[in-house]
């Protein structure tokens, strides 16, 4: 398993729009993909901060669905715009995590 961390920074002002669109769209949007999203957080005192973690069986797992999300129309058409106008785009940062044997997330 490994898991993937993104650290976003979001326009200021904008943090519980984005939440929402978070919560209601783009999460439900990405489970129907297969992504597995572990979590998603809001960081105390860091109101243009928002992280979230995805799970994937390996790999290759991570890039197939990958395409099917980021290559879809749903994403250029609909999701895209929304994360342009609500976050910053260039400051997206994601690292690929793999658990320690006492995380207990295999």
């Amino acid at each position: 398993m490994i898991y993937e961390l993104r650290e976003y920074r979001i326009k200021a002002g904008c943090l519980d729009e984005f939440v929402r669109f978070m919560d209601e769209e783009l999460l439900p949007f990405q489970a129907s993909k297969g992504v597995r999203v572990v979590g998603s957080f809001t960081v105390p005192g860091e109101p243009t901060r928002y992280v979230w973690i995805r799970a994937f069986a390996d790999e290759k797992e991570r890039e197939q669905i990958c395409q099917k999300v980021y290559g879809s129309s749903d994403w250029e058409d609909r999701f895209l715009p929304r994360c342009n106008a609500l976050m910053d785009l260039a400051a997206v940062q994601v690292s690929l995590l793999k658990p320690t044997p006492g995380s207990k997330l295999g």
